[in-house]
């Protein structure tokens, strides 16, 4: 692996990754955390944490600019796995080193993320040929007739349970809640967002206008986030709990969603076991599914702790 550049780098939603080298273990990137980056900003107040599902994005990002010598085009089919390990903040650098392997399914990308002081998550990332057509992606629908218990949610209500503010609160509206069962979410996708401020005025072609994987993402636990806290609400992480993403097992990517859709999430809670929940759901686009989540666990830790 010895055909790129030390100097190749690649646009982030939220900055620069640059390639550090290759050699025997992998391709090395970098991605210095500017403590003015949009993402700190309301991810969370007074105690900002880089988002679990920045870590996957920068590993696709980094992937899709080194790719396997014998690869053709690729676009990303699935999150296979993802565990975060340890938070990490404003000013850290974090290197994430990528090895590729091929099977008869595609390609796999297997990334781990590492700060000086310590390892921060691993991912596996697969990928198809670009030019095959996209695969239907199937979600699960609630049964028919079921109502729920609680909603809708306006959006001064969402802000009153989750402490996600300005930049980085990504839903808009909740529809229906049923606690300690399910929640379904609404999220409007525009082209104000900052994830769309790097871009030309034009841009050269659609495929740049597609939504970060890691803002869908995002997006998606923020509906499990209102679910978690049905029973208490959670909206000062310094006096409360910080919710942190553990991980993803089996998260499916559809077609790219574009500025004017609407995300449509639905989110079920499949298990609670003491202060972690897992959840489970899919997200839709004028009824295509565009994401399916297999798990998503999220876990409450006192602030004071995760700065330990």
């Amino acid at each position: 692996m010895t055909r790129y550049p030390t100097s190749r780098s690649v646009r982030a939603p939220f900055t620069e990754v640059r390639t550090d080298g290759t050699g025997s273990d992998g391709v090395a990137v970098s991605l210095p955390l500017d403590p003015g980056e949009s993402v700190f900003h309301g991810h969370y107040r007074g105690f900002p944490i880089f988002a679990g599902v920045f870590l996957v994005e920068t590993a696709h990002l980094a992937a899709l600019a080194h790719p396997p010598a014998a690869a053709p085009r690729l676009r990303l089919a699935r999150l296979e796995s993802a565990r975060f390990l340890h938070p990490s903040y404003p000013g850290d650098t974090l290197v994430f080193t990528l090895r590729w392997t091929h099977d008869a399914r595609g390609w796999v990308c297997r990334a781990t993320a590492a700060t000086e002081e310590h390892q921060v998550a691993r991912i596996r990332l697969r990928y198809e040929t670009a030019d095959s057509a996209v695969r239907p992606l199937a979600g699960d629908d609630r049964p028919p007739g079921d109502t729920a218990d609680l909603g809708p949610l306006s959006l001064p209500e969402v802000m009153a349970r989750i402490p996600h503010r300005d930049q980085m609160l990504l839903i808009d509206r909740v529809d229906e809640f049923r606690p300690g069962e399910r929640v379904a979410a609404v999220k409007a996708v525009t082209f104000s967002e900052p994830c769309y401020r790097h871009l030309a005025d034009e841009a050269a072609g659609p495929a740049a206008y597609g939504y970060p994987i890691g803002l869908l993402m995002e997006s998606f636990n923020q509906a499990a986030a209102v679910l978690a806290t049905a029973e208490r609400a959670n909206t000062d992480v310094l006096a409360e709990e910080v919710l942190m993403l553990g991980g993803y097992t089996d998260l499916g990517f559809g077609a790219p969603v574009l500025p004017g859709d609407l995300l449509e999430h639905s989110v079920r809670l499949t298990r609670t076991v003491d202060d972690i929940q897992i959840f489970e759901g899919c997200t839709r686009v004028r009824g295509e599914v565009v994401l399916t989540v297999g798990a998503a666990v999220l876990a409450r830790r006192p602030a004071a702790v995760l700065r330990g």
